[in-house]
């Protein structure tokens, strides 16, 4: 499922924070069934990190969920987006990135920088928090 801003309306985002606030109203506004299953988002912006879309690329089980990097960056292409953030939600509540997080992010920032999509950002996100990839400096 795609997303794009409705006509007229010009959603800016750029950090860690608005990213978070942003994604987590989608969450919040699902089913509770579904807030239970892990989701990967990604979010597509132009320079200056105007949002062009955002993709519900995947839901997964309450243990993870999984997606190739054609499927992410598939709209970034077609829609052309300079950049992409990358969030997906963690059902258990804690923020602590997983050995495949980790290894899924490695991945992806090598498909980007072949693309020339730079990935700004990937977050995993809980009701009380996030915890951002860049914020931590591991991208």
């Amino acid at each position: 499922m795609r997303v794009e801003p409705k006509r007229g309306q010009r959603v800016f985002i750029s950090g860690s924070q608005q990213v978070y606030k942003f994604i987590w109203k989608l969450i919040a506004a699902m089913q509770p069934f579904d807030q239970e299953k892990e989701h990967l988002f990604v979010i597509g912006v132009s320079r200056n990190y105007l949002v062009k879309y955002v993709d519900h690329v995947s839901m997964g089980s309450m243990h993870g969920t999984i997606a190739a990097p054609r499927e992410i960056f598939r709209n970034a292409i077609h829609l052309g987006a300079s950049a992409i953030f990358l969030v997906h939600n963690h059902p258990s509540g804690s923020v602590a990135p997983s050995k495949e997080d980790i290894a899924m992010t490695k991945r992806i920032m090598e498909a980007g920088k072949l693309l020339n999509i730079e990935v700004v950002d990937h977050l995993i996100v809980v009701e009380n928090g996030y915890y951002s990839f860049a914020d931590e400096g591991e991208l």
